[in-house]
């Protein structure tokens, strides 16, 4: 068995394909309840619930900064819990995705006839505790995927697989979406929209019960499939412990966990992947609302782009595996930031000639194609920051076990989701307080004179600002391909 000891010796970890796609899958299913609250909530509160910009944005940002709180807690505790049957990862990643899927139901089904002070505060309780529930899965995940294998490589492909399947979890709401608020949509004789379409409640609600049913099985599988993983692990553990490898407490990690940020690696990466999903966080929190006001695309229309947006983020993986195979982990990242770089350029210069642009499209409605070639640009770039940056951090966490002999993976996976999720939960309340600054009139098919542009600009500068820091910062960072390699070879045979 792979991972066994014999005679002292650790033979190096290696993990099964069907383990990977088990893996991926329970990000498939993570991905396609906290995605669609992540994408779809600012819109569904601010269009089709009536609550303003600024409460929505605080909602928003109250569970999102809560969960960048808890993911050290959590990191710290899962890499020391000792627990016989679960082991230190699958009990959290099982109970978590089960909670996740009875919030993520739950969420959607606010009731209408509350004050907008009531429907406030359900969508912060809610949205804390599917934030919760997301740190309970996820920081114990990304752990189990870094640990349980020895090779530099597979590493990468371990995070790729599950970039791959956590952007099909993006994805199928944006393609599914449509169909459902489709069932609740009416249109005036020239196609314009009167009630339903992004306006729908029900259609929202209806597409939380199917994503849970789907979350369920995909749980399932993922427990099942990687269960047998857990001896490994534990083994390693024992290891670590006879090596009496040193311990922190949990109120060391609490009073300290800024010191990671003086390993300069971390700093690097922790700073560049938060400032760089800033962009990523802006094309969820208000893309929507651009395409609607700003493009005034059609449903169907602003799924098709957002679609192949996300569709790209996928098919640029096997790219930056590759490179990453061929050269190192920071020239992949380097090079998909310049791609997505170049796509944002691209999303801005078609707002800058949109007048025409969107004449031509409500004359010509397959001429919303046009638009595609930018985003998909730039979603095959930032499809790099949902696999290197962990897979960096992996690398950073064997470089501190060899020097300081103590097991941090899930505390660094915690440290690094800390940083990028608060500066996603202050992008997310700057971008609800913009709107009423830009005077959106939220619940309304109309907006005032000047919202459209005020939109389009706060969404192109904010994008290509976003990726502009994290290419500067990662450009920064020096971590050795053949120093990693030798130490995970070293540790792989201690």
């Amino acid at each position: 068995m792979n991972g066994a000891v014999e005679n002292g010796y650790r033979k190096k970890l290696m993990v099964k394909n069907s383990h990977k796609l088990a893996m991926g899958l329970g990000d498939f299913g993570y991905s396609l309840i906290s995605c669609t609250a992540a994408t779809y909530i600012m819109t569904f509160g601010t269009m089709a619930v009536g609550v303003s910009g600024t409460l929505m944005g605080i909602a928003v940002a109250i569970g999102t900064f809560f969960d960048a709180i808890s993911d050290p807690i959590v990191g710290y505790i899962s890499d020391n819990s000792r627990n016989r049957f679960f082991g230190k990862r699958h009990g959290f990643m099982l109970f978590g995705l089960i909670l996740l899927v009875m919030t993520g139901v739950i969420l959607w089904a606010v009731p209408l006839e509350m004050s907008m002070i009531g429907k406030f505060i359900w969508f912060a309780v809610g949205l804390t505790l599917i934030r919760t529930w997301n740190t309970l899965y996820f920081t114990p995940m990304s752990a189990f995927s870094v640990e349980v294998s020895d090779d530099y490589n597979e590493r990468t492909t371990i995070q790729a697989i599950r970039s791959v399947f956590y952007i099909l979890g993006m994805i199928l709401p944006v393609v599914a979406m449509g169909f459902f608020q489709n069932k609740y949509t009416v249109y005036d004789e020239a196609g314009n929209v009167l009630i339903g379409g992004q306006f729908s409640v029900q259609g929202y609600v209806d597409f939380s019960y199917v994503a849970g049913s789907i979350a369920i099985v995909t749980t399932v599988y993922l427990f099942v499939m990687t269960f047998s993983n857990v001896p490994r692990i534990r083994q390693r553990q024992m290891l670590d412990e006879i090596g009496e490898r040193k311990k922190s407490s949990l109120k060391e990690v609490l009073l300290g966990f800024f010191n990671v940020l003086k390993n300069k690696d971390m700093r690097y990466i922790i700073a560049g992947y938060s400032t760089a999903m800033v962009a990523a966080t802006l094309i969820i929190t208000l893309g929507f609302h651009v395409f609607t006001f700003t493009f005034t695309l059609a449903t169907t229309q602003m799924y098709f782009l957002m679609g192949g947006l996300l569709f790209m983020t996928i098919g640029g993986q096997p790219l930056w595996i590759y490179i990453s195979k061929k050269t190192d982990k920071k020239r992949s990242m380097l090079i998909g930031l310049g791609l997505a770089l170049l796509g944002c350029i691209g999303l801005l210069i078609m707002f800058l000639a949109r007048a025409g642009l969107n004449n031509f499209i409500r004359e010509n409605r397959l001429g919303v194609a046009l638009m595609l070639p930018p985003l998909m640009i730039a979603g095959m770039g930032t499809g790099v920051l949902y696999s290197m940056p962990l897979a960096l951090i992996g690398d950073v966490v064997a470089k501190t076990k060899k020097t300081q002999k103590e097991e941090k993976t899930g505390t660094y996976a915690g440290m690094m989701t800390l940083a990028y999720k608060t500066s996603q939960a202050l992008t997310q309340l700057v971008a609800g307080v913009a709107l009423d600054l830009i005077g959106f009139q939220e619940g309304s098919h109309i907006q005032p004179q000047g919202v459209d542009a005020s939109l389009g600009w706060f969404l192109c500068i904010g994008l290509i600002l976003a990726i502009s820091g994290g290419l500067l910062i990662f450009s920064r960072l020096k971590i050795d391909k053949e120093e990693i390699t030798k130490i995970l070879e070293e540790q792989s045979n201690a």
